[in-house]
């Protein structure tokens, strides 16, 4: 079946030729009344759903509260994350700063270490060194021994170290 409220089937015989009322002209055609009034029952059935210029002017209305609510939102949520990004990136900074200055604290302790340990060496030589170029007291000359002359080249053997007395048994 067509969309037609009115069936539609071969047009009726007799009324093809029938004179239209109220005067001579052209032959009246029964199957172009139904054709209209299939037409103007769609156009009575379709017209009230068909939107007008105040339906339009309220549609647009309503969706630029809602866009304007949804930028609202989406406004507000974005701040929340760009705020929660900027504490993130300050955390990550800080972070960042403090373990680069750890490292640098470090590297430079690593680098003085050898300087230090050459400076301390250095110095301790040069004490040593002043130390044994310091003028020393003049030394007498040992006086040669009874059994020796002062010209022999030969070493003394020292004597044996004095043995513990005994003390006296009594009685």
């Amino acid at each position: 079946m067509s969309m037609n409220a009115v069936p539609s089937g071969p047009p009726e015989p007799d009324s093809k030729d029938a004179p239209v009322e109220g005067g001579g002209g052209a032959p009246h055609d029964g199957g172009m009344d139904r054709r209209l009034t299939v037409l103007e029952t769609r156009f009575d059935t379709i017209l009230p759903t068909l939107a007008t210029k105040a339906d339009m002017a309220g549609l647009r209305l309503d969706l630029n509260e809602k866009m304007s609510s949804l930028r609202l939102d989406l406004s507000e949520k974005m701040s929340g994350l760009r705020l929660e990004l900027n504490e993130k990136m300050d955390k990550v900074s800080s972070d960042l700063h403090t373990a680069s200055t750890n490292t640098i604290k470090w590297c430079v302790g690593i680098a003085m270490t050898p300087i230090v340990t050459i400076v301390g060496n250095g110095l301790y030589v040069r004490t040593q060194v002043n130390n044994l170029s310091a003028p020393q007291p003049p030394v007498s000359p040992a006086a040669p021994g009874p059994d020796r002359s002062a010209a022999s080249p030969t070493r003394t053997v020292p004597e044996a170290p004095p043995q513990p007395r005994t003390a006296p048994k009594p009685g």
